[in-house]
């Protein structure tokens, strides 16, 4: 499978390597080869073995080396100047009990950057969890801002962190996670024809009505962060 699938090479890469050391440096693979060639010293057949080691790691050394130097040439560094001022942000003007709610790949960095508390942590999942998850993820659908504030406040949120690339995504229809959010409400999704079991939203869709500016939303959320990226409210 190595041969014609690239991960696999991963895994199999090591154990030919432990299978080449053994190999190598084993006795009794010397001994057998050297006694073909009426070589049967026991002391001969030990300093052949340990040459043989020796020739194998030089060659190695000399072979990877400069392939090594040069990826440690390459300086690599992480570079989103948008995320690291929302980190940045939240480390020097929020409290540090205080509690965010946004997608978990995202609070995953606000943990680890910031140390603050989370609504759903990215690192454990069960049952409570993901309907904690679905309720907070509210604010990518057609809600009440009355009842999606209702909602957050419940479970002790003090801000939402709400991404433009999630709100405005373009993916394949019912794929994307507003959609998803949507059908799962019961209400049809953007471009959606009357459908057996959906029907069409009273309200639209909060992560883009916050975004206008709606006095409905902005009253419960005022916005105290923005970037190109993301958007921070805050729960009055």
């Amino acid at each position: 499978m190595a041969v014609t699938t690239m991960r696999f090479k991963y895994i199999w890469t090591p154990e030919m390597c432990v299978l080449a050391a053994v190999a190598v440096g084993d006795y009794t693979m010397w001994k057998y080869i050297l006694s073909r060639l009426k070589i049967t010293n026991k002391v001969s057949v030990e300093i052949v073995r340990h040459a043989a080691i020796l020739i194998v790691l030089i060659w190695l050394i000399i072979r990877v080396y400069p392939d090594v130097v040069a990826e440690l040439d390459v300086l690599r560094e992480f570079y989103d100047p948008d995320t690291v001022a929302l980190m940045s942000w939240i480390k020097h003007n929020t409290k540090s009990a205080a509690v965010f709610s946004g997608s978990m790949q995202l609070l995953a960095g606000v943990k680890l950057c910031t140390g603050r508390r989370l609504t759903n942590h990215p690192h454990f999942e069960d049952k409570l969890l993901r309907q904690k998850t679905f309720e907070v993820y509210q604010y990518y659908g057609r809600r009440d801002p009355q009842e999606v504030h209702g909602i957050l406040k419940s479970i002790g949120a003090d801000y939402i962190i709400l991404e433009d690339s999630i709100c405005y995504s373009r993916g394949p229809p019912r794929c994307t996670l507003p959609h998803l959010v949507d059908m799962a409400n019961g209400h049809m999704t953007d471009g959606d024809t009357q459908e057996a079991g959906l029907v069409k939203a009273k309200h639209g869709r909060f992560c883009d009505r916050i975004n206008q500016k709606d006095p409905l939303y902005t009253k419960l959320f005022p916005l105290v962060f923005k970037n190109k990226t993301f958007r921070v409210y805050k729960l009055l």
